[in-house]
């Protein structure tokens, strides 16, 4: 019985150790994005060139309001190196405003927060990455 005990106890610990390290390995990243469009302009947002060119407006940055997206950075390890893309459109016309890709980190360490603002016929995107803001 004294043997049996100790096995049970052993697959236990084994199992759990298997099922943490499962847990670790597939963790799933995130980034959260906030875009704050302070135009009066309905803006698109792409996670990719080929979304950004084949795709239809499905996720839509609303006219002067405050939009969040938490798109996935993929998962296990070295995940946070993923490269993540932010492209932003103007709906009616199709026309890039923004584009930039940056590790998934990066954009976590960042807080992923954009301010998008006209100014005449041109539209300034702002990031809060470090560096200077990216053209389209």
């Amino acid at each position: 019985m004294r043997w049996a005990r100790k096995c049970a106890v052993f697959t236990a610990l084994l199992v759990g150790t298997v099922a943490i390290s499962a847990a670790c390995w597939f963790k799933q990243e995130e980034v959260e994005f906030s875009f704050d469009n302070r135009t009066e302009f309905l803006l698109c947002y792409y996670p990719s060139p080929e979304d950004a060119v084949a795709a239809p407006c499905l996720q839509e940055l609303k006219a002067q309001a405050t939009t969040v997206w938490v798109p996935g950075c993929g998962s296990g390890p070295g995940v946070e190196r993923n490269r993540i893309t932010v492209i932003l459109t103007v709906k009616e016309d199709g026309r890039q405003i923004y584009n930039r890709i940056e590790e998934c980190r990066g954009w976590q360490d960042s807080d992923g927060t954009f301010v998008i603002e006209q100014q005449g016929d041109d539209f300034v995107v702002t990031d809060s990455l470090s560096d200077a803001i990216p053209s389209p």
